[in-house]
């Protein structure tokens, strides 16, 4: 946020990961698009690649996105925050990162039904 005193989970509710465009605009543009432009070739491959940052296409991430990212984490104290589209996403997300090869999950017959298939 840029000040020296912590802000009120209300105003971090309002304002974190804000940043305003060339407008000056008072809450954040949303980024309603898919792809984005690249100035040359070289600059979409570097994208593209990851040797460059920048966005690249809108279902990795877009401002949109990462500015509710950095506010969701700001209101729970969290140091980052990942978005997914959907529920089946973030468990899937989370069962990447946590299981590894031969681990076994205990799960409910009462999940949805979607999660039952996953597992």
């Amino acid at each position: 946020m840029g000040h020296d005193i912590p802000a009120d989970f209300d105003t971090l509710a309002v304002r974190a990961g804000q940043v305003r465009g060339s407008e000056g605009e008072h809450a954040e543009a949303l980024y309603l698009t898919s792809g984005f432009a690249y100035a040359s070739a070289a600059e979409a491959a570097a994208r593209f690649s990851g040797a460059a940052p920048g966005n690249v296409y809108s279902r990795f991430t877009n401002p949109t996105v990462r500015a509710f990212e950095q506010r969701l984490a700001a209101l729970e104290g969290g140091a980052a925050c990942v978005a997914t589209a959907s529920g089946m996403a973030a468990i899937l997300a989370t069962c990447m990162a946590l299981l590894k090869q031969g681990d076994h999950v205990v799960c409910s017959r009462g999940v949805f039904g979607s999660t039952v298939t996953l597992f």
